[in-house]
């Protein structure tokens, strides 16, 4: 290793591991890099995480979890170390292409859609047995081998993660897979792909009003894992479910015998409770309308694209045929119902940074302001966060901490969406109609004065939508009395906020 906590080419790691070329993440505090093990002579990756120590203690664990989940489609681990100021993470290297960079360019047929989950639903199944999440599903996590192996990266495991968001984010990879679409109900890095698509209250629009091929069953399904107020099965639930679907191309099952596995299963709302949802109601997720047409594109690979695409920096490729992508043309749109042209729908507010700020009430000594203009940036990478406290209420020493939004005049606010890295937090609305000033006295009159919105959503996930009725207000703050756990102590990090108004 070099003198200065930096890795270079050439550096050996373990007396083993030669960094050969750096492949993503660039002066970040996780690095990918292409190695050679100069002892077996073959070639390896290393994820290389700074500064090793507690920090590093979740990825550590999850990676002696992922040597021994001995499951197909997780890459094998031969090695985890930390030596202080690095920690690393050797794997295997893996010639092929990114799923991502297959959906950049189209969809997957159901069929192959289901199967191709099924598979990445195996891997997580095996780090929940073995007590850990993976935290990082997505299009660009999922490799697709020379030899058609699909192969899930290794696991991250970093507090906040729970097995209820990996499955989640396995419906939202099978609604890419069908769609070419990520949606933002699942907050994920470097998909590569555009959102998916929304109606005018922002609910993901159903995978089969995108593309017109994916069956009634399928579709629905996906709606459901998508859906945080469903409860999901396990990942190995799912699996049986996915790979029960692909037997007849993600059509129904038949109705005879056993169908389902649990009433646990998303399954169980097919033909009930989701045919029966009025397209009138408000929904769980909130955003503004859109319609987008399916990824309909000549796949042409050549070469060999390693691992690295994981950080979206390469050109993915791989063998179409192997694949079964689909080529037609499946764009639709949505009208919306007759009836709805007498309650206006929600729209989503324009924001500016001008139009935000952190409240930190005293005793705060307003030194976590910085950054607040990244919860509007439209990207899930980016956000505000607080300090590491050693007490889930900021430490003991104050009522909470928020973000002001100023919506220009009296609104009447029908939903907010708030995005986060970890889930735990405890976050509610509140609401008035003066800011009393940018400054310590200011933040506590909007304590003392402001309303409650919304009630406090205890332990949320990750993604919440705090429904606020249609009630006027000009100002409204995002308001956090309990930070989730984080390396060292508690801490959030705001990636999105997204406000909804008539």
């Amino acid at each position: 290793m070099s003198a200065v906590d930096v890795p270079s080419v050439g550096d050996l790691l373990a007396e083993r591991y030669r960094l050969e070329e750096h492949l993503g993440g660039a002066n970040g505090h996780r690095q990918l890099w292409r190695g050679v093990d100069v002892l077996l002579h073959r070639s390896v990756a290393v994820v290389l995480r700074s500064p090793g120590g507690d920090e590093a203690a979740p990825t550590m664990t999850a990676a002696v979890a992922a040597s021994r989940a001995h499951v197909d489609s997780m890459v094998d681990v031969y090695d985890a170390v930390d030596e202080g100021r690095f920690a690393y993470v050797v794997r295997e290297w893996v010639n092929g292409s990114s799923l991502q960079g297959v959906l950049e360019r189209q969809p997957l047929a159901s069929g192959h859609a289901l199967e191709l989950v099924a598979s990445v639903a195996d891997a997580v199944a095996a780090l929940h047995d073995g007590g850990v999440t993976h935290g990082d599903l997505h299009p660009g996590s999922v490799l697709l081998s020379e030899d058609d192996r699909v192969m899930v990266t290794e696991p991250r495991n970093e507090p906040g993660n729970t097995p209820v968001g990996d499955v989640r984010a396995l419906g939202a990879t099978l609604y890419a897979c069908l769609t070419g679409a990520w949606p933002r109900v699942v907050p994920a890095e470097n998909t590569g792909l555009p959102d998916a698509p929304t109606d005018e209250w922002g609910r993901t629009i159903d995978a089969g009003a995108v593309v017109a091929a994916v069956p009634e069953t399928l579709s629905r399904l996906t709606a459901d894992l998508l859906d945080t107020a469903e409860a999901p099965p396990s990942a190995a639930e799912l699996a049986i479910e996915l790979r029960r679907l692909a037997e007849t191309g993600g059509a129904r099952p038949s109705a005879s015998g056993d169908t389902r596995l649990s009433p646990r299963s998303p399954l169980d709302a097919i033909g009930e409770e989701s045919a029966s949802k009025s397209p009138a109601s408000p929904p769980a997720g909130m955003k503004r309308l859109a319609v987008i047409a399916a990824i309909v594109a000549g796949v042409v690979f050549a070469g060999v694209v390693a691992s690295a695409l994981i950080w979206g920096g390469g050109d993915p490729g791989s063998d179409e045929n192997a694949l079964g992508l689909t080529g037609e043309d499946t764009s639709s749109s949505e009208e919306p119902p007759e009836d709805e042209a007498e309650v206006a729908a929600p729209t989503e507010a324009e924001l500016s940074p001008e139009d935000l700020r952190v409240i930190d009430p005293p005793p705060g000594t307003r030194t976590e302001l910085e950054g607040v203009a990244n919860v509007i940036d439209g990207t899930s990478s980016t956000g505000w966060s607080t300090d590491t406290y050693n007490a889930p209420a900021f430490g003991d020493l104050k009522p909470g901490m928020g973000i002001l939004i100023d919506l220009g005049e009296a609104r009447e606010v029908a939903s907010v969406r708030v995005q986060m890295t970890s889930a735990g937090a405890t976050v509610g609305l509140l609401s008035g109609d003066e800011d009393p000033g940018d400054s310590s006295s200011g933040d506590q009159a909007i304590v003392d004065s402001f309303t409650t919105l919304t009630e406090p959503v205890e332990d949320a996930d990750t993604n919440i939508e705090l429904q606020a009725g249609g009630e006027a207000a000009r100002y409204v703050v995002v308001w956090i009395t309990n930070l989730p756990p984080s390396s060292g102590g508690y801490k959030v990090t705001i990636s999105e906020i997204n406000v909804f108004v008539r």
